[in-house]
């Protein structure tokens, strides 16, 4: 890739999705911008080095391999490292159907860190900006690697497999709106009494629902999405332990820190002072070399 690329777009076949410019840029020593409101929805995906990102009174350490979306509502600042500046693509775009889009994925400012695999974004973002800046066909070649964007960065969780192969769950709207509210609000202090309340059902046909479907209670799923929140929190920003137990529904650090250590084998702060130490790991690596520790 080159030092620097960007092209606008002025597409309006689509409403509901569509891309407003796309670019890459390798930043100078603390090159920044903000604070801003800006226009419409960014995201940012860091190549290499790294820098700090700034949202929701939040302060993020970001390095390669990972992604910071900016909301068009939301004031943010960003600042390239001074020794280690990032490289670091980025997507614009905005659309009726966005919101939705965003939330289904779980990001937002409140959580507004992702992770994607580089090569294939990569590839996707020069080929956007490989695109005629008019005419149907280039704007329909572009309105399908937006979306192929997008789901490059949908997170996924340990349970999607048993989640794509269940034929209950295609069937069940109760466990799909089960775990959309479970994944869309477990930040909050919320409880297995409160996705049933929500869905309007018993507790034990909750609990049966996703045991039959997907092998795990619905409790254990509501603790993974808190820890899974609680690892990037940890690795990706400056929060003291006992804000990112609150960040994580959490409203007591020492129920986070027990249920964090019991699933990891390590406190929150030896996690993070380990992760520190092994930065150069990517988080599959890192993630085994816990387990062999835990062992």
């Amino acid at each position: 890739m080159k030092s620097i690329n960007f092209k606008l777009f002025n597409d309006r076949t689509f409403s509901d999705c569509l891309i407003n410019f796309a670019g890459y840029e390798q930043c100078k020593p603390g090159h920044s911008f903000g604070p801003a409101i800006r226009p419409c929805y960014i995201i940012h995906y860091i190549l290499s080095g790294r820098g700090k990102f700034f949202c929701s009174d939040v302060e993020y350490d970001l390095k390669e391999n990972t992604a910071f979306l900016i909301e068009p509502t939301s004031m943010t600042f960003y600042q390239a490292d001074f020794e280690k500046p990032w490289h670091y693509l980025w997507i614009g775009f905005k659309g009726e159907k966005v919101p939705e889009i965003l939330r289904r994925m779980g990001i937002s400012s409140d959580n507004p860190i992702l992770h994607g695999e580089k090569n294939n974004l990569i590839s996707i973002t020069e080929d956007i900006l490989a695109t005629d800046s008019s005419g149907l066909k280039e704007e329909l070649k572009r309105q399908s690697l937006l979306y192929y964007f997008l789901s490059s960065l949908c997170p996924d969780t340990m349970y999607s497999e048993s989640i794509r192969q269940s034929t209950e769950l295609k069937n069940n709207d109760y466990l799909v709106r089960a775990i959309e509210f479970i994944q869309n609000n477990f930040y909050h202090p919320i409880g297995v009494n409160d996705v049933s309340s929500h869905l309007g059902i018993s507790r034990n046909y909750l609990f049966t629902l996703f045991k039959n479907s997907m092998g795990h209670s619905p409790s254990e799923f509501l603790t993974y999405c808190k820890l899974n929140k609680a690892c990037h929190l940890l690795d990706d920003s400056a929060l003291s332990i006992e804000n990112v137990a609150y960040s994580c529904g959490y409203e007591s650090l020492s129920v986070f820190s027990k249920a964090f250590k019991h699933k990891y084998g390590l406190t929150p702060s030896a996690y993070r002072k380990l992760k520190y130490e092994n930065d150069t790991m990517s988080d599959l690596e890192f993630n085994r070399f816990i387990k062999r520790i835990d062992k």
